[in-house]
C-alpha cells in the first residue's frame, strides 16, 4: 500500500465572491489580464475555497447528513456538495451576465461575500456534461484545432484511414464543431456541404469588403 503524500500546496486566490450590489467575481489586479477573452454570456466553471470550512476538524469530516438534515443517512463526502470535506473546494456552473473592468456579474450563488476565488475555467459540454459522442477525445487532433470567433473546430485523426473503406461519407464523423459551449459533431459529408454553404455566403459579400478580405490574406 502506498504511503500517503500529505504535503501541502499552494493554492492563490484570483479574486473574491462580492454580493454588493449584485453578486459578482471581484479579480484581483495582477489577474486581470487572465480573463481577456471572456464575454458576456459565457459559461464558465468556478472554483472556491469555501475557507469559513478550512478548520483541522472539518477537514477531518468524512461523512455528512445531505443538506445538513439528520434524517438523511449519513453519506461520504465525496458523494455530496457539502462544505466539509478534507480541501473545501467547491465547484460553481455560472453565467456571466456582465463584465465591468475587473467585475464578472454572474448568478446568485450560495457562497458567502469574500470566499476566494481559486481558479474560473470556460464551461465546455464536452468536457463538463459528458455524453456518448461519435468522437472519442483520443480520436480528435487536438493540436490541429482552430478557434475563429467563439467556434473551435477539431478535426479526427487521420490514423487507420485505410480500415474505413467500407464507411460511407454519411456515416464517418469528421470533426467536433465548439460553439460556445456546445459541442456536435459533423460528418465528412456534412462538412462538405458546410464547406458550400460557407462558400456561398462568400460569393455574396459586397465586393468592397471581399476585395480587402484579398488583401489581409495575401
Amino acid at each position: 500500500m502506498m504511503p500517503m503524500n500529505f504535503e501541502p500546496f499552494k493554492i492563490v486566490p484570483v479574486g473574491y465572491v462580492r454580493k454588493e450590489p449584485e453578486t459578482h467575481i471581484k479579480i484581483l489586479p495582477e489577474f486581470r489580464e487572465a480573463t481577456e477573452g471572456l464575454r458576456e454570456g459565457d459559461w464558465v466553471k468556478l472554483v472556491l475555497w469555501f475557507h469559513e470550512s478550512d478548520t483541522p476538524e472539518k477537514r477531518r469530516t468524512l461523512k455528512v447528513h445531505p443538506y445538513g438534515n439528520p434524517k438523511n443517512p449519513l453519506t461520504g463526502v465525496f458523494a455530496t456538495r457539502s462544505p466539509c470535506r478534507p480541501n473545501p473546494v467547491a465547484l460553481y456552473t455560472v453565467r456571466i451576465h456582465r463584465i465591468e473592468g475587473s467585475r464578472l456579474y454572474i448568478d446568485e450563488i450560495d457562497a458567502e461575500d469574500g470566499t476566494p476565488v481559486v481558479d474560473i475555467k470556460i464551461f465546455v459540454e464536452r468536457y463538463d456534461c459528458p455524453k456518448e459522442v461519435p468522437i472519442e477525445e483520443r480520436e480528435a487532433e487536438i493540436g490541429a484545432g482552430r478557434t475563429i470567433g467563439e467556434v473551435n473546430i477539431i478535426p479526427r485523426k487521420a490514423d487507420h484511414l485505410d480500415e474505413l473503406e467500407e464507411v460511407s461519407p454519411e456515416e464517418y464523423d469528421a470533426l467536433i464543431l465548439e460553439i460556445g459551449p456546445k459541442t456536435t459533431t459533423l460528418t465528412a459529408k456534412e462538412l462538405v456541404e458546410l464547406i458550400e454553404a460557407l462558400q456561398e455566403v462568400y460569393e455574396n459579400l459586397p465586393v468592397e469588403i471581399k476585395d480587402k478580405l484579398r488583401g489581409m490574406f495575401q
